[in-house]
């Protein structure tokens, strides 16, 4: 991970922290969506889960228009990796916001629109566009729109240049290159010096990266682990191929007599 001092708009660290100002994340959706929101409710880094037993998915800001949080909803999501499955993770991030909507009370005629927006650096549609718009239409008559009322963007911000709205354009760019000349810009980049300088944040920031650092020890761990539990079985059944004895293969790899019975019972 990038020492704290180093991280910009486009570590998602700083992003959630900057995005997660109601007054930051509202300006820009309005801005970049051409439209008028009332006052919404910002959630950074948010977590949304079907139940216990099903996967649950992070959301890297996530946004409700209105005091009771039942109007239109936004995920903003900053994707410096193409992944190869942003479509598709877009269609589970509509599924589980739906899902958050309904759990709060709401019914199915009840559901506002619904925009989920990803910055990207690359073009992942490999199509030459800045940027991609998508909503259901019928097929052989794209005028018919399903009226599901969620829309997914792709911003393509290093395909800045190419953007003809000039709001649009000054985002991208900063994301792009950092550089920033307009007060709204400006603005943004205020909040990102204003956390560099922030000890609660290095704090969070740093337990984070203790937090992925155990993860990744505990990852070569168990991959060490199965790596020798898969050399020890292969021994085993060059063994079994020998006809040893399921006792003695034991005793000589360290597999139980149940797994080894468990392999003698696969290679019949």
């Amino acid at each position: 991970m990038k020492k704290y001092e180093e991280l910009t708009i486009c570590d998602n660290f700083m992003f959630a922290k900057v995005f997660s100002n109601a007054d930051i994340a509202q300006d820009f959706l309005q801005d970049i969506l051409k439209i008028d929101i009332e006052k919404i409710s910002v959630v950074s880094e948010a977590t949304l889960q079907e139940d216990p037993f099903h996967k649950s998915v992070r959301l890297d800001v996530q946004a409700r228009e209105g005091d009771s949080g039942n109007g239109r909803s936004f995920d903003i999501e900053l994707q410096m990796i193409d992944t190869s499955e942003l479509p598709k993770r877009a269609r589970y991030y509509q599924g589980m916001l739906d899902l958050d909507a309904l759990g709060k009370g709401v019914n199915y005629d009840e559901l506002k629109e619904q925009y989920i927006l990803f910055l990207c650096p690359e073009d992942i549609f490999k199509a030459g566009k800045p940027v991609y718009q998508f909503q259901n239409r019928e097929e052989t008559d794209p005028n018919i729109l399903l009226g599901d009322l969620c829309y997914k963007n792709f911003y393509i911000f290093s395909k800045y240049r190419e953007v003809t709205d000039e709001v649009t354009r000054e985002y991208m760019q900063y994301f792009a290159t950092q550089k920033y000349e307009s007060e709204r810009i400006k603005r943004i980049h205020a909040f990102v010096e204003r956390y560099r300088n922030d000890p609660v944040a290095k704090k969070a920031y740093m337990t984070l990266e203790q937090e992925l650092n155990i993860r990744y020890k505990k990852g070569l761990e168990k991959g060490r682990a199965e790596t020798r539990g898969e050399e020890k079985a292969i021994i085993a059944r060059n063994l079994l191929k020998m006809k040893m004895s399921v006792k003695d293969i034991s005793t000589a790899t360290g597999i139980s007599e149940a797994e080894v019975l468990g392999l003698q019972k696969e290679m019949q």
